[in-house]
């Protein structure tokens, strides 16, 4: 369930005009106040116009979320997000958006908050998800979606192409990112277990411990080299005007590992989508993001080869499977379910990642 929000947004709308106009230092006012609908699993989102100097501009604030409220992460970090932007921003011609402020004082809205330029473009709905129907890939053909598939493959490569040794050295801040040095995997699965036993409380889900032990045992043997990871690398998070991506968006998941890290996570969200539209016997998009398909347009844009795919789908898999503790508890908290009788129904796809690592 999306985030609940407790802040008024027209209260804010008048304190960030006030904020505005001492940044700027001439007169500033907002209008076409509103929250994106279908969003905030995990912040909040503030779109408005800015009028200032003659200017009519599109602007977008992400604000911390109130971290009494079931928060999907343990720390929100804006700055890692900012960074992760800047960074491609400055090393690749892929489009994402521009970081006007990194406001980290929290006296201002309640919580620190980051304002960047609005994109424009068509995004893929995740409530309900896409393979629903009533999304622009509806009137595509079977073509059409394979090659959006593609395209995000392609974008997946050009963040991986990003040299981070050479961006360190041209003076690009990457302290946002955890060191590039030791066993990359060894370091992704400490933090998941981590994020795990932060999620859970007092709960024990044995596909999820069971599921970190497969991972350790199967890890890939060349995994590559440490690049940038996007984390939510998936379809949904990139703006499209037709099949042309006009933003690559959402950083909040932002690491730093092995490119099949985020090659893996978007063949699984889709796979993921793909099992719901089975379960209510809907026809949904089977032939999008099929792995073949992505792989090829990966490595056509300059991916390196990725061994051990499916070791990265189990992987997303897991990740997948934790996040969804935090957001079925909140489900809970606010009375939008009940708690299971066995905690593990928390994870929608159970049964899934119990047949990944059989």
């Amino acid at each position: 369930m999306p985030l609940p929000s407790k802040r008024n947004p027209q209260e804010l709308a008048r304190t960030l005009e006030v904020w505005f106009t001492k940044e700027f230092g001439h007169q500033c006012t907002i209008s076409d106040v509103g929250i994106p609908e279908g969003t905030g699993m995990s912040s909040e989102t503030l779109l408005f116009t800015l009028h200032h100097n003659g200017l009519v501009e599109p602007v977008v604030t992400r604000l911390n979320p109130d971290m009494n409220d079931w928060p999907v992460f343990a720390i929100y970090d804006l700055a890692a997000q900012a960074g992760a932007m800047r960074l491609v921003g400055q090393h690749s011609d892929l489009p994402v958006p521009n970081i006007r402020f990194l406001e980290n004082d929290a006296s201002i809205l309640g919580s620190p908050f980051l304002v960047m330029d609005r994109a424009s473009g068509r995004a893929l709905p995740d409530m309900p998800p896409y393979v629903f129907g009533g999304s622009y890939m509806d009137s595509m053909s079977t073509d059409e979606r394979r090659e959006l598939g593609r395209q995000v493959a392609r974008v997946q490569a050009r963040i991986h192409a990003i040299d981070l040794e050479k961006a360190a050295v041209d003076g690009t801040d990457l302290s946002f990112l955890p060191s590039l040095q030791g066993d990359a995997i060894d370091r992704l699965l400490a933090e998941q277990r981590a994020y795990y036993d932060w999620a859970r409380g007092d709960l024990r889900l044995p596909v999820i411990e069971r599921s970190l032990v497969w991972l350790a045992a199967h890890k890939p043997q060349n995994p590559g080299p440490t690049v940038i990871n996007w984390g939510d690398a998936r379809p949904g998070n990139i703006l499209f005007d037709g099949l042309t991506p006009t933003a690559v968006l959402d950083w909040e998941m932002v690491n730093a590992g092995p490119a099949g890290v985020d090659v893996g996570w978007m063949i699984f969200m889709h796979q993921f989508f793909q099992s719901l539209a089975d379960v209510f016997e809907m026809s949904g998009f089977p032939e999008f993001c099929q792995p073949d398909d992505i792989i090829e347009a990966y490595e056509s844009a300059g991916g390196q080869h990725i061994e051990d795919l499916q070791w990265y789908i189990v992987y997303a898999s897991l990740r997948f499977a934790a996040v969804a503790i935090r957001t079925s508890l909140r489900g809970v908290a606010y009375a939008e379910r009940e708690m299971p009788d066995d905690p593990e129904d928390l994870i929608m796809h159970k049964a899934m990642l119990y047949a990944q690592i059989s």
